[in-house]
């Protein structure tokens, strides 16, 4: 393999580096000749540049107080000190030469194969010529081959120099004459800024001619600081070649070490005004603007999570979170970390009620903007973007603090937010262990005498200790949605076959999606519950709507198996009180299953949210595993200006909204469906209903319910997960007819939606087979059948009031056969 590596190549010669004085004397660098056309015009003791011609670099001596090591260089100028290191004199030896470097006594030595080379005390010996090792000629007249006795030539690579023994294109050089001045010796220029007592910084600062001015060092502070070099002099020599510079405050710094403050940006923006405080831990540890005025905070993380400390460090400062105990952490999108990045605290760039702003080494200023933007910014996460004058400016970029240590206002709010946290924290519906609503309730009764956030803080720690270690017991027969970082663990993308079940499907295609993913909480719902079944030790994570079990896989993705009995996975569940949470709520617990924590294995990427749930090895406290588990006791359904909706879950139910009724279907004749509406409004588990609302659109609320009702012969069959592998019209499905009237018609598509009733063709007598019955649209109809008419011959219809009606138009009739029918 062709070309070392320089890393490789210094680790190699590690073993064998000492260090020198920080001086060199040498023939200073003048100025290049034309490039030599002849070797025989090369002269003994002349001195001469190195130049790889496809690489356009010169050879020389990298380090010439360290490991020597020859590197290359762009351009030599006079100007640089170090350029007499790519001025070699040349010696000739027996028709041979050799070339002794600037460091007197070192030699450019025989070199290695596929080897980097160091300045060395043995000289190698070269030949010069037009032919190199690979065989190849070179026209020009001012190239040449070089190599050394042992058939290795010279070579050039990024970095370094190195022998090689097959020629090729980075084996041409161009040998130019050097014009030198007299010896000079130079110093590396080392230099140090204290501030009192302490050094923050220190290093070397490149190489300089004794007898020039060295230009200084410059040192990225904040603006309350000013720096001056205490030396005497700025002329390099012997004496002077160490620089010591001392910072000194000579303004006045906008914040008081030791306090707490809220940061608030976009001050003169009305839009932003109550919505721009900078928020940590909001989400898998990230720094956030949130919408959290400063009255508006609801549960303790919001108070906590929400107050930053300045703490100086070298001639800036790190920003220390109270809720997290972490420090501001700038990257793409800034975090919190355990050492933080230094911040430097600069002249704001507006006028107006702003206070300063904060930059990064390299100048870029720290705010929300650009891509990090989500809408108008609110909520939007902090980042750094440009240096330019325009990010000075931005009101993203300009900070207001409050200090709240002796702000009554605050010190009510956060009182009252930690006493909504011990709260929902106790509310029935969430998991709670034994002790804790006692335990709570005492820290409570305390809340009310604290006069400082220490105070605060004090009765939360006791709190936390007071939260029972002991794992939870859910209740098996109650329904929950799991809850992360604003989003819920989700079955939504996973399908089943046309009988309901899961193996079904994937006994049809082994390459179906079962990956368990996330959803927010306008998606669907009922794909989001899941009930917890006692297994051994623990607990089975069990999805309602294709009964169907997690398994736990480590460092990987939650699956769902096909078997609905699988047992491997358990999962146990503890209570955590911590600011560290992915929400707004401290409700929290974590959920561990195969030795591992339950949790997130990546962020939320703009809208893709159903990726990244599974187990992995981080702390049970760790924001990316701390969980809501919300019980879930009601399920809204929306009814359109259609006035109907079709429903199926795999939980019996209750309408308890007025006005909308649920039926079930008995059967079809005269081209209709007849419906019979369930007794209390009741719907059984796995039973198809349809919801009516003669007012038009609603929100029908229906209760989770337990219930022994059971109806026969319902031919409004229920999917609960999406039902796929049907034929196309096999199904009947609620959608708008030709006449833009609602109806059941036949289903062109091969599945059926989750949590949707539909009507199998095979059930309906062959002479209604096609016919348009009911009415109402969710978007997946296709190949609309027209409507058949009904054949009222025979059939008498009476209203509810028990009067005949000889042409049933819209509405609720009873037949003279006792059936109660519903035309449109």
């Amino acid at each position: 393999m062709k070309k070392i590596t320089f890393l490789l190549s210094l680790l190699l010669a590690s073993a064998g580096v000492t260090a020198s004085a920080q001086s060199f004397t040498a023939k200073a660098f003048k100025s290049l000749g034309e490039a030599v056309t002849d070797v025989n015009a090369l002269q003994d003791g002349a001195y001469y540049a190195f130049k790889c011609n496809s690489k356009g670099k010169f050879i020389k001596v990298e380090n010439p107080d360290g490991n020597k090591h020859f590197a290359n260089d762009n351009a030599l100028t006079e100007d640089d000190a170090t350029d007499a290191l790519a001025v070699f004199k040349l010696h000739k030896v027996d028709g041979k030469f050799q070339f002794e470097t600037a460091l007197s006594g070192l030699y450019i030595p025989a070199l290695s194969n596929n080897q980097t080379a160091y300045a060395s005390e043995t000289a190698g010996t070269f030949t010069i010529g037009k032919t190199d090792l690979g065989n190849n000629t070179e026209t020009h007249a001012d190239l040449f081959a070089i190599a050394g006795n042992n058939n290795v030539g010279f070579d050039m690579q990024d970095g370094q120099f190195v022998g090689w023994d097959g020629g090729g294109s980075q084996a041409w050089y161009k040998i130019y004459p050097v014009t030198v001045a007299e010896d000079v010796t130079c110093y590396k220029i080392s230099y140090s800024l204290k501030k009192g007592d302490e050094v923050v910084a220190s290093g070397n600062d490149g190489w300089y001619k004794s007898g020039s001015t060295y230009n200084g060092k410059s040192f990225v502070k904040s603006s309350f600081y000013t720096i001056a070099c205490s030396n005497q002099s700025m002329v390099v020599s012997e004496t002077n070649k160490d620089f010591t510079y001392v910072a000194s405050k000579t303004g006045t710094a906008p914040f008081t070490t030791g306090k707490w403050y809220r940061m608030q940006t976009r001050y003169n923006n009305a839009d932003y005004r109550d919505n721009s405080y900078i928020t940590a831990g909001t989400f898998n540890g990230a720094a956030f603007v949130r919408g959290n005025g400063s009255k508006n905070m609801s549960t303790y993380a919001d108070v906590v999570n929400g107050l930053w400390r300045f703490e100086e460090s070298g001639l800036g400062v790190k920003l220390y979170n109270l809720g997290t105990g972490k420090y501001l952490r700038n990257g793409g999108v800034s975090t919190v970390d355990n050492d933080g990045t230094v911040f430097y605290v600069n002249e704001p760039g507006q006028t107006s009620n702003v206070q300063f702003t904060l930059t990064i080494d390299n100048g870029a200023y720290f705010g929300n903007h650009s891509s990090i933007y989500e809408g108008n910014g609110r909520n939007a996460a902090m980042s750094t973007w440009n240096s330019t004058d325009a990010a000075k400016k931005d009101g993203g970029s300009n900070f207001t603090i409050y200090a709240v240590d002796a702000d009554a206002d605050f010190m009510a709010s956060a009182k009252a937010a930690l006493e909504t946290t011990l709260t929902m924290n106790t509310a029935d519906s969430k998991f709670v262990s034994n002790g804790v609503t006692t335990a709570y309730d005492a820290v409570k009764a305390k809340v009310a005498s604290a006069n400082t956030l220490d105070d605060l803080q004090s009765l939360f720690n006791e709190a936390v200790s007071a939260t029972p270690a002991t794992t939870i017991t859910p209740d098996e027969t109650a329904y929950y949605r799991l809850k992360i970082a604003d989003t819920y663990i989700t079955t939504e993308g996973i399908n089943v076959g046309k009988d309901g079940i899961l193996n079904t499907a994937w006994k049809a295609n082994n390459n179906i999606n079962r990956v368990v993913s996330r959803s927010d909480a306008n998606s669907a719902l009922v794909p989001q519950i899941w009930q917890f079944v006692k297994v051994g030790n623990g607990y089975a994570l069990c999805n309602v709507n294709n009964h169907c079990r997690c398994a736990f896989f480590t460092n990987g993705n939650l699956d769902m198996p096909v078997d609905e009995n699988y047992t491997t996975a358990k999962a146990t569940i503890k209570p955590v009180l911590s600011t560290a949470t992915n929400d707004n709520s401290l409700v929290s617990l974590t959920l561990t299953g195969a030795n591992n924590v339950f949790g997130l294995r990546g962020v939320k990427e703009g809208d893709n949210v159903n990726r990244f749930i599974g187990t992995n090895i981080y702390s049970a406290n760790d924001p990316a595993n701390i969980w809501q588990i919300e019980k879930v006791t009601t399920v809204p359904v929306s009814i359109t200006d259609a006035k109907y909706a079709t429903v199926a879950f795999p939980f019996a139910t209750k309408v308890t909204t007025d006005g909308v009724k649920a039926y079930y279907a008995t059967g079809a004749a005269d081209g209709m469906i007849t419906l019979v509406e369930y007794p209390e409004g009741i719907i059984p588990a796995n039973e198809g209903a349809l919801l009516y609302n003669e007012a038009g659109a609603t929100t029908a609320n229906l209760d989770i319910v337990t219930t022994t009702n059971a109806v026969e012969g319902n031919k409004l069959m229920p999917a609960t997960a999406k039902r796929t592998g049907f034929t196309a019209n096999s199904t009947y499905v609620l959608a708008k007819n030709a006449a833009n009237e609602a109806a059941f018609l036949k289903n062109g598509l091969t599945v059926v939606p989750a949590n949707k009733a539909y009507i199998a063709a095979e059930t309906i007598p062959a002479d209604n087979n096609g016919s348009n019955v009911l009415n109402f649209n969710f978007g997946q109809v296709t190949g609309i059948n027209a409507v058949v008419a009904a054949d009222k011959a025979g059939v008498q219809y009476f209203d509810l009031q028990g009067r005949r009606v000889l042409y049933p138009a819209h509405g609720i009739f009873v037949t003279n056969t006792g059936k109660k029918v519903f035309v449109k």
